[in-house]
């Protein structure tokens, strides 16, 4: 089992990686583009609740989809399924297609709500905005239940590439068109989703999925997901909450502040997205798999796999990127519009973002676990808990640490949800953690911390020896980051961190295959 979800997490990963150098260089031009302005903030603002809805109903119709439509698989019925992934399918375009349009409607009335503080002129504009971006919740909606199907049956591909055609798109529309101003990157958006749907669509056709024009709401499994929804959508919820009450907080602050937290957030989510979402994606249906059997001590077991997996690539990326937090927002986003002065309160927002990367990491396997076993309500009573956290702390530390005190709640309160969402998991299923599992990761926590001064101490050496500019920056960057990941491996070998051993075992397996092909 191990071994395929390596072997699985490894091609996803890769196609993560790609579609996150899109995502970055879409950052770098929009920035470039538009800096960390107004009509930045009025974008940002437009988009707050579009992309918020994306996101929970994107992954609560995934976690609604792979455990339902895994039971229909695993008995051989694939005419039932066909018929229950079509009525998904339906009555999440019908539903989503009113959502949109109540959305365009009361576009003042979100924009209000999300941003109180917003400048006149900058709400105008981001009405403006909403209005062209919302009909993209109903695209997202509607392939996201696709993919869902497709990760039911074990393919992941489509879904990993998907973003990164919506990228591409949004890239030829900054360079063709940023000179007709901030709408046509609303329209690029919109566009992009259109994107999205379509290569989401192909592996159905090309697996011989069969599509049925029909609206079963009376299934029972129709009538559990419309059950289960809501919980899963509030439980879901609390990161995006989360920014949301962010861009609520900032909106009163100085201008780019709103900005410079979704810059950092952004650098901060490029491990999750690349590494981290592979592998929660990979194991949901091993879960769901190990919940037809109710065998606790292998589901158990598959957790504990998919948590250290997600700890040897967290804990040294957030050492990394507090260590290089400024250089590497300077190399990525100071550019045209984007000043000094907007690197500085992105890096500031992107140190405190990163002392909560372990736990939002984390969390994105241990509730999906919650999910695969049918406990949809456990993650809702934390993330209400967790919220209020994140309220209590972003009054507190808005004043002293200015929007660093919003960043710095957001991870007090991912600890705080990640750590109890453990907690009661465990009580479920004793084999969760133990020992083995938190020695691993004091090791990994210890490799990281020496790569960390590592790092520092030869970025801080080079800056004496590279050309001043960006190619100088860009080599010290290249090169630190290089020498920090081969310390960390080489401190991983030598502690015998189980996670590391598995994946050289599986890349040694893969050269020696490679060669034998080769060889004959």
């Amino acid at each position: 089992m191990a071994a395929g979800i390596a072997k699985t997490t490894t091609v996803v990963v890769i196609i993560n990686l790609i579609v996150k150098l899109f995502g970055f260089l879409r950052e770098a031009l929009i920035a470039h583009g538009f800096g960390a302005s107004a009509m930045t903030d009025a974008y940002l603002v437009a988009y707050t609740l579009p992309y918020f809805l994306q996101a929970i109903l994107g992954f609560a119709l995934i976690t609604l989809v792979v455990p339902i439509l895994t039971k229909y698989w695993a008995v051989g019925d694939n005419e039932g399924g066909y018929r229950l992934g079509s009525s998904l399918i339906n009555l999440t375009f019908i539903s989503l297609t009113v959502l949109s349009l109540l959305g365009i409607i009361f576009a003042r009335g979100l924009v209000f709500i999300t941003a109180p503080n917003l400048p006149a002129e900058t709400a105008e504009v981001a009405v403006r905005l909403t209005r062209i971006m919302f009909p993209s919740v109903m695209l997202m909606g509607v392939a996201m239940v696709i993919n869902g199907i497709n990760n039911s049956c074990h393919r992941f591909a489509a879904g990993a590439s998907a973003p990164g055609v919506s990228n591409v798109i949004i890239i030829l529309g900054v360079i063709f068109f940023s000179s007709f101003g901030i709408d046509s990157l609303a329209w690029a958006t919109l566009i992009s989703f259109i994107g999205f749907l379509i290569i989401q669509i192909i592996p159905l056709h090309k697996h011989c999925f069969k599509y049925y024009p029909i609206c079963d709401y009376r299934h029972p499994a129709i009538r559990k997901a419309f059950k289960d929804i809501l919980p899963i959508v509030i439980g879901v919820a609390v990161n995006q909450i989360y920014f949301a009450l962010n861009r609520v907080f900032a909106s009163g602050m100085t201008e780019g502040s709103i900005s410079a937290l979704n810059y950092a957030s952004k650098l901060m989510n490029l491990p999750v997205g690349i590494f981290v979402a592979a592998i929660a994606a990979v194991i949901y249906p091993v879960l769901a798999e190990n919940t037809l059997d109710n065998n606790k001590t292998s589901l158990a077991r598959t957790v504990n796999k998919g948590l250290g997996m997600v700890a040897i690539i967290a804990i040294p990326a957030a050492v990394g990127l507090i260590v290089l937090r400024t250089p590497i927002v300077t190399l990525v986003f100071e550019h045209g519009e984007f000043t000094a002065y907007a690197t500085q309160i992105t890096a500031y927002a992107l140190l405190f973002f990163c002392l909560g990367l372990v736990a939002v990491a984390a969390n994105m396997v241990i509730t999906r676990a919650y999910y695969a076993t049918g406990d949809v309500r456990t993650p809702v009573w934390m993330g209400f808990i967790s919220i209020v956290i994140n309220v209590i702390f972003s009054f507190i530390l808005l004043g002293p640490l200015a929007h660093g005190g919003l960043a710095l709640a957001n991870s007090l309160a991912a600890i705080a949800n990640t750590i109890l969402l453990f907690f009661f998991l465990q009580r479920k299923f004793p084999d969760l953690g133990g020992q083995k599992f938190f020695t691993g990761c004091a090791k990994m926590l210890t490799a990281s911390i020496v790569m960390g001064a590592v790092v520092w101490g030869l970025y801080k050496i080079l800056l004496g020896f590279v050309p001043a500019g960006t190619f100088g920056l860009t080599l010290n960057v290249f090169i630190t980051i290089i020498v920090g990941a081969m310390v960390y491996l080489l401190l991983c070998a030598v502690l015998k961190i189980e996670e590391f051993v598995l994946l050289m075992s599986f890349f040694q397996r893969k050269l020696k295959k490679l060669d034998k092909s080769t060889n004959n």
